[in-house]
């Protein structure tokens, strides 16, 4: 889909967006292999890169959606990732 050229309010608070969350993906990026996991990086890389998709960024595909939404129990969740 193509982006409307817009000059207004909304389109100056996307690309602020845009730049903001760009910082945050470089700044999880830079983080070193032995912290990634005590800082939780490749969970805050994946969701910059999920809203950097959704809001249009050049460079980042917009994740593809999906028709159906399955809603679980926290005791359903758990036993089918195998957490208990």
């Amino acid at each position: 889909m193509v982006r409307v050229p817009n000059a207004g309010q909304t389109e100056r608070e996307r690309q602020d967006l845009i730049r903001r969350l760009g910082m945050s993906l470089a700044r999880f990026q830079r983080i070193p292999i032995s912290r990634r996991e005590a800082e939780c990086a490749d969970e805050g890389e994946a969701t910059c890169r999920r809203l950097l998709g959704e809001l249009g960024a050049p460079g980042y595909e917009k994740p593809p959606q999906t028709g159906e939404i399955e809603a679980l129990s926290i005791d359903e969740f758990l036993s089918k990732h195998g957490q208990r």
